[in-house]
């Protein structure tokens, strides 16, 4: 190759650092067509591989994420050990969706470079939203050995031991971030989150105002300082919070879903109907996330547009929405929740399509049909679960005289991962007995799918409010510890169409009371209301919760 490739390439890194990408993608494309040097290739391959992965690069920034990680994949192609190709590679994978494949990617590189700090972060990044908590911390950890005075490492680990429920281990993390970067706004929000997790307000309030006190327009600030407000019972003020939030950020979805919440608890139907409006309009469309795990994911416009126009009585209007969404293809559960119901309610006739009839999809199994020793693999089930870390009453929750855990109990030990292995066996089995019904919830099932499960255990006057699990497709419990009360409600779940406090025009609604037994696995429709009826009985119940997620994929 001559000397003038090189030449080449700088150009094309000047041009690339000036922002003029389709000079310095033309300028790329030119070194990555240069013949190979008999007298020199290991110069040549690096040359290459440099070319490559900028090339990537400059694609994955134009959003063209398909060809980056062609471009990726070449440069690992022509050289192996290019760690800087790898991490690039996954951190591209990532934005696809593709978790698992960014992970692998991620520990090749630090394979090649053991300390590569960058590779570190983005791993526990992503096996954060994999669900793999305790490997996550352990991404961040490892960082922050080869490089211990890092900020980010420390916040970001703060919250991962926060979502695992380690309220106390977060907070000192955030205090660490504060010790090296007094400015650190984003440290002090996120203890002001784990300080209201654990019920101190107050302490909540004092941290959200230290991070608007260094950045008076972070909306975030304003609105968790407007959620502590809300929970202290000053509704005034947490409005005026989420309203201040808009201001400063007119762009923000989460300010007005929040403050049309705020409206909504407070009575106000008519101006939370508004706000919601906002929220439908065409401009925040793009707005959404659409994984689960990602927080715009859970603001649901459309469906407490329903529903303010039902509190209201402006049945025409919600019937002919209604209408609307269904002709668009709508697949959102809240939505499809709300709308059967609804029908049910008004004796209309349910035009949304996802699940109309969703009791008639309940399905029980039984972890019997897979492993001999019942008692025992319930046993290790629940030590695994008493393992994790706890929350009682979990803030904004529905679990009542209980304790739950994160989401991520398919992660917690080789039972679980033996329960995952049973319940997609087991899901598999529901499809295919319900593969002849006509409806979305079984014509569009998902061909790639997650499963997120959590452990709860309730104590004496345990239960749950009536709830949906919008994320999910499919929903399920399996029963580890029940309560054995054959002449009796308590402890059972009921399933049926009616929640979100709406009011009720006909008590006569369709619902189901299953009493549970060890080892059971109900399987139903995420769309589908349920609550757990309280006990008196001086006892706890233990299950795992799951949901089916469909997968991400760009």
């Amino acid at each position: 190759m001559d000397a003038n490739y090189a030449d080449t390439l700088r150009q094309a890194v000047v041009a690339h650092r000036q922002g003029n990408l389709k000079q310095a993608e033309r300028l790329y494309k030119i070194v990555i067509s240069a013949p190979l040097s008999l007298t020199d290739k290991d110069r040549d391959r690096e040359v290459v591989a440099l070319a490559y992965n900028n090339l990537g690069f400059a694609r994955q920034h134009n959003g063209d994420l398909d060809a980056a990680i062609e471009n990726y994949r070449q440069a690992i192609n022509v050289k192996p050990d290019n760690h800087e190709a790898h991490n690039n590679l996954g951190y591209t994978l990532a934005l696809k969706g593709d978790l698992k494949g960014a992970i692998a990617s991620y520990k090749e590189a630090i394979r090649i470079k053991p300390d590569f700090i960058e590779a570190y972060y983005h791993m526990g990044q992503a096996l954060q939203e994999r669900g793999d908590l305790r490997a996550s911390i352990e991404s961040y950890n490892q960082l922050l050995k080869f490089k211990p005075d890092s900020a980010d490492a420390f916040n970001a680990r703060g919250a991962v031991l926060q979502l695992k429920g380690e309220l106390d281990a977060a907070i000192e993390s955030y205090h660490q971030v504060l010790n090296l970067d007094s400015n650190y706004y984003e440290a002090y929000n996120n203890m002001g989150s784990a300080w209201q997790a654990k019920g101190d307000l107050d302490r909540a309030i004092e941290c959200f105002d230290q991070a608007l006190k260094i950045k008076p327009e972070y909306a975030s600030a304003l609105n968790n300082k407007g959620h502590a407000l809300f929970d202290k019972g000053e509704t005034d003020a947490a409005i005026d919070c989420y309203k201040e939030a808009i201001q400063k950020n007119p762009d923000s979805v989460e300010s007005y879903n929040n403050l049309a919440n705020a409206l909504r608890e407070t009575g106000n139907y008519e101006e939370a109907l508004k706000v919601f409006e906002i929220i439908d309009e065409p401009r925040f469309k793009k707005a959404f996330e659409v994984s689960p795990s990602k927080p715009l994911y859970w603001i649901n416009a459309k469906s407490q547009l329903l529903e303010c126009l039902y509190i209201l009585g402006r049945y025409e209007q919600l019937e002919e929405r209604i209408k609307q969404l269904a002709e668009s293809g709508d697949k959102n559960r809240r939505v499809s929740a709300v709308a059967a119901f609804i029908a049910d309610q008004l004796k209309i006739d349910n035009p949304h399509t996802f699940c109309k009839n969703p009791l008639d999809f309940v399905h029980v199994g039984n972890l019997g049909n897979y492993v001999s020793d019942i008692d025992s693999f319930i046993a290790d089930l629940i030590e695994e679960g008493d393992r994790e870390s706890q929350v009682w009453e979990p803030i904004h929750g529905v679990t009542k005289s209980g304790f739950a855990t994160s989401n991520t109990m398919f992660h917690a030990g080789q039972n679980c991962t033996t329960l995952e292995e049973i319940l997609r066996h087991e899901i598999a089995f529901y499809r295919n007995s319900f593969e002849s019904e006509d409806c979305e919830f079984i014509r569009q099932w998902p061909a790639e799918y997650d499963l997120k499960g959590w452990f709860v255990r309730l104590v004496r006057n345990g239960h749950q409010r009536s709830h949906i699990h919008p994320a999910g497709w499919l929903s399920g419990v399996v029963y580890l510890k029940t309560l054995d009360l054959s002449d009796s409600e308590e402890g059972a779940i009921e399933l049926g169409l009616h929640g979100f406090e709406l009011p009720i025009l006909d008590d006569s609604y369709e619902r189901k009371v299953h009493r549970p037994k060890a080892g059971e696995i109900l399987l139903f429709p995420s769309s589908l209301f349920h609550r757990t009826i309280p006990f008196s009985q001086d006892t706890d119940r233990c299950v795992i919760a799951f949901d089916m997620h469909p997968a991400v994929r760009f």
